[in-house]
């Protein structure tokens, strides 16, 4: 039986006890993003009630807002509008609002997760162990351990090659973990949301055949408007999940082009860069799985359903909120 991640480990829900708010039965709740990829406050969720969602304009029916604690409903509106709530969108959001979120841990990716991470994370991690060990040093398990490989080098030519390193990047040697901990942190995000696209590739490429199977049923094919949504349904996610593959592999070359002439400036750069993407590969991620949850939760099996359910669940469920989802050019970032 799969064993459902922590809300804070996903794109689309994000838990409220970790942000600053006023009122205690809030805290309780969480952001979630609907089927129709709507922005709604989950009060409860169980197997017997199911999931008691409302609006974040219509809170004020279930609590109380006045001069002491309005912010919270000005708060959670503004979150709810988000495309994703993936830790790192919510980290730039709460930025911009002038909120500390560095320290807060529901705004970081729990511990297993980012075990899972590694893999993805030694594309990145790689140029910097060869620039400083030369490959002759065993690749992390995590970035702690990264960190520790250059507050402790255990090799004389690792302490040679730090001095040039932050010589090259024009900081002291002792600046060198902050500087390791901050390229964690910017790559970090990029092996998530590339963690993520590969956990969706299978039920894309399902609904995707749900999708031909669809417009081959006879029944179904004089359906004009029908047929229109499964072919923009179909370029919509192919599109979307070419555009993420592209951009991701953007960073990666340019990170290992980085190296060549890297100081902190190259690095600073690249980190703006990241972060300016964040938000919109964020959203585009969170509609692809939020659609795909919902279909597979409604048709578990490639035989659940009869085809004018599956119609009826395409017009009124999948098509809703695509339009929200940005393009992500691969040319905007050259």
């Amino acid at each position: 039986m799969d064993v459902e991640p922590p809300d804070k480990d996903t794109l689309h829900k994000l838990p409220l006890q970790g942000l600053p708010l006023v009122t205690s039965g809030l805290r309780k709740a969480r952001l979630i993003k609907n089927a129709r990829f709507e922005g709604v406050v989950e009060l409860f969720s169980d197997e017997k009630s199911g999931s008691g969602q409302i609006s974040p304009d219509r809170l004020a029916e279930v609590y109380h807002f006045d001069s002491h604690n309005q912010s919270d409903l000005d708060l959670i509106k503004h979150l709810s509008q988000l495309n994703s709530y993936d830790v790192y969108t919510v980290r730039v959001a709460l930025r911009r609002l002038g909120m500390e979120v560095e320290d807060v841990d529901a705004l970081q990716i729990s511990p297993e997760l980012r075990t899972q991470l590694v893999p993805h994370m030694r594309t990145f991690t790689r140029p910097l162990l060869h620039a400083v060990y030369g490959g002759e040093t065993q690749e992390p398990g995590d970035l702690k351990d990264l960190i520790n490989l250059f507050v402790s080098p255990n090799k004389a030519v690792a302490k040679e090659n730090l001095a040039r390193l932050s010589h090259r990047m024009r900081i002291e040697v002792t600046a060198i973990p902050k500087f390791i901990e901050d390229y964690g942190d910017v790559y970090l995000a990029l092996a998530y949301y590339q963690y993520c696209l590969d956990q969706n590739k299978p039920q894309i490429q399902s609904f995707l055949q749900a999708m031909e199977e669809m417009q081959r049923t006879p029944s179904l094919k004089q359906a004009a408007n029908l047929m229109a949504t499964c072919k923009m349904l179909e370029t919509k996610i192919n599109g979307i999940v070419h555009e993420l593959g592209n951009i991701l592999e953007m960073f990666r070359i340019r990170t290992i082009d980085m190296w060549e002439k890297m100081s902190e400036e190259t690095f600073r750069r690249m980190e703006a860069m990241i972060i300016g993407y964040q938000t919109a590969i964020g959203a585009a991620l969170c509609i692809i799985t939020v659609k795909m949850n919902a279909w597979n939760q409604q048709f578990p099996q490639k035989e659940s359903g009869g085809p004018w359910s599956r119609a009826d669940f395409l017009m009124t469920n999948m098509r809703p909120g695509l339009e929200l989802v940005q393009d992500i050019r691969y040319e905007d970032a050259q």
